[in-house]
């Protein structure tokens, strides 16, 4: 009997390890080399079925930019994202297109100093006589859409008091000698609205269509002439192909005017046919001439006359300067739908039915030549001296309130 050396377990001939702690039996470890096993299935396992869905994703299949493309796809078409896309692109359209900043309104505090002086030896008799500013709309300014004032006198401060002669004109007269200086001062507090109606050719009615209580703004006054021959001839070509359409021949007048004549400053205004000839005019000689051709087209047309600032800055305030006189026009038009309104036309300033509100009315033309004529002359003296005056305009207060974004003026 053989005994293993390790553990002592008894051994049989055909051993080749002990059967109880598996050491090798010295001099038959041949027996335990390892044979080349194969090994083939009789059969295919059994495999245990798994949904795709919770055994794989999305992302298996389609790439996953894809996805995110077809997210961003799918959001794009939500109403959220398209009033975003739409509040976007409105604002990249307005923050490319340029505009001008204009107040709805000013209040401003306008002072006006007049010194009066001899400019030469012995003495003088003078008289100064200035309009008094009121509240607009006022006849012949009708206005059926808005019953709101775009001029409006909060308060007006004289010194010294002055006389009111016929026609409502402030006057002041007195007599100077030596080295006398005589003062006038006029504060006005004024609020002043933008006028800027939305009036289209298709809003407006026709000639047929005037009111027959403004016959005296079709007639000659003093400069404004409709019954040249000149001035017939070239309303005739400016209500052509406008079936009577008032705007339209309004526009037409007005383009004649800023397309054939430039800006240039005179004393005193001209006449319709020295203006043609010349080739120029200024703020007053282009109203007269716009009226001339409005009138005989059959438009009431009239000047309206007041001061305005040469210099203009408000953005970061208000200021204007600089204030001289100034002319524009007024012009019925009868509507489509049965009311009546007064547009304005500036010429100089190339405002088409519209105004900003750095101006002051003072005088609007009563169809009187006489009273147009006399608002030129604000001044006169007489006697062995030659009396004068020097104007001191400026503003004293200024507050714009308001916006409006314009972008064509």
């Amino acid at each position: 009997m053989k005994l293993c050396d390790s553990c002592g377990f008894v051994l049989s001939e055909s051993d080749a390890q002990c059967k109880n702690c598996a050491i090798p039996i010295p001099g038959k470890e041949q027996i335990l080399k390892p044979e080349k096993i194969s090994f083939v299935a009789d059969e295919e396992p059994q495999r245990k079925l798994i949904s795709p869905l919770l055994q794989t994703s999305l992302t298996n299949y389609i790439p996953k930019k894809t996805i995110v493309l077809l997210i961003v796809i799918g959001f794009a078409f939500t109403p959220q994202a398209q009033n975003l896309v739409k509040d976007s692109t409105n604002y990249w359209e307005e923050m490319n297109t340029p505009y001008y900043n204009i107040p709805e309104s000013i209040e401003l505090t306008l002072v006006r100093n007049f010194t009066i002086y001899l400019e030469s030896e012995g003495s003088a008799e003078y008289t100064l006589i200035l309009s008094k500013p009121a509240d607009r709309p006022s006849w012949p300014q009708q206005d059926q859409t808005s019953n709101n004032p775009w001029q409006k006198i909060n308060k007006l401060t004289v010194n010294p008091q002055y006389e009111e002669n016929e026609i409502g004109r402030m006057e002041w007269s007195n007599q100077i000698s030596g080295d006398d200086r005589n003062y006038v001062n006029i504060e006005y507090k004024i609020t002043v609205d933008t006028i800027r109606p939305d009036l289209k050719i298709e809003d407006s009615g026709t000639i047929d269509q005037i009111p027959e209580s403004y016959e005296a703004y079709l007639q000659d006054e003093w400069l404004i002439e409709p019954n040249l021959t000149v001035i017939s001839d070239l309303a005739n070509n400016m209500t052509t192909g406008t079936e009577g359409n008032v705007i339209h021949i309004l526009e037409n007048i007005y383009e004649y005017i800023q397309s054939n004549y430039i800006y240039r400053k005179s004393s005193i205004p001209k006449s319709c046919p020295e203006s043609i000839s010349s080739g120029y005019g200024d703020c007053d000689d282009f109203s007269i001439l716009f009226s001339s051709i409005a009138r005989a087209a059959g438009i009431p047309t009239w000047l309206e006359l007041g001061k305005i600032p040469a210099f203009i800055d408000t953005r970061s305030g208000c200021d204007l300067r600089d204030w001289g006189g100034h002319a524009w026009v007024n012009a019925l038009v009868p509507l489509a739908d049965g009311s009546i309104t007064t547009v304005s036309i500036d010429l100089s300033n190339s405002y088409f039915m519209w105004m900003p509100p750095y101006r002051i009315s003072d005088w609007v033309d009563d169809g009187n030549g006489d009273n147009l004529y006399s608002y030129y002359y604000l001044f006169s003296s007489e006697g062995t001296g030659k009396a004068t005056y020097l104007e001191n305009t400026y503003v004293s207060s200024c507050e714009a309130k308001g916006n409006l974004k314009l972008e064509e003026l």
